[in-house]
């Protein structure tokens, strides 16, 4: 999934579960799961794109991820706490940064990219775009309903 989707969703969480005792594990289980879902992200293909359009997409996706998340969810909750619940939701795929960038292929990085690379469902546009915003909605309306 995109950092836009797993931001959300983690975002929804903190909205929705004020202890972070639950909602910091669960943004992190989040992460695979969401994963294991047939989606599009900017990581398809990634040795086949430079370094700095890599880069420069993936920050573009993690703006857009914690901007949207703030704008949805930030005047329900504390700052620092939507962020701490929004970066659990992201771990996964930020250790996998170093393993990209820096070729760092020892863990956690390996790990991370090991198990990424095994649970990832991937899917062409516009079809993986699809199901990601289904997902994130359906998500969005579940933590809501807690509340």
């Amino acid at each position: 999934m995109t950092a836009t989707a797993h931001a959300l969703v983690g975002g929804a969480i903190a909205a929705a579960i004020p202890n972070p005792a639950i909602a910091i594990p669960l943004a992190l289980a989040s992460h695979p799961v969401l994963d294991m879902i047939p989606h599009w992200d900017f990581g398809r293909r990634w040795r086949n794109k430079s370094r700095a359009l890599f880069l420069a997409e993936g920050i573009f996706d993690l703006t857009v991820g914690l901007v949207s998340s703030y704008i949805i969810f930030g005047a329900h909750v504390n700052l620092i706490y939507l962020l701490s619940v929004i970066f659990a939701s992201l771990i996964f795929d930020l250790l996998m940064v170093p393993y990209w960038f820096f070729k760092w292929h020892f863990p956690p990085f390996s790990w991370a990219y090991k198990i990424q690379s095994q649970i990832n469902a991937k899917a062409k546009l516009p079809w993986g775009i699809f199901t990601q915003a289904i997902t994130v909605m359906g998500v969005i309306l579940v933590l809501r309903g807690i509340n």
